[in-house]
């Protein structure tokens, strides 16, 4: 149940990243918006890559 859960976070934190990097390339996100959408991301795919780690040596 752990891995999916963190599986889900890393596709989540894999997307979020996508959609901010084309977000900024677009110009649709203010200079405010980046780092708050980037530390997002490295909480989810740092909480999902441990998630599914933990897993993997049992």
């Amino acid at each position: 149940m752990k891995a999916k859960i963190g599986e889900l976070l890393l596709t989540l934190g894999t997307g979020l990243l996508v959609v901010g990097a084309i977000g900024f390339m677009a110009g649709y996100l203010s200079q405010d918006q980046i780092p708050a959408i980037g530390a997002l991301t490295l909480i989810f795919i740092g909480a999902g890559a441990s998630m599914k780690r933990r897993r993997e040596f049992r």
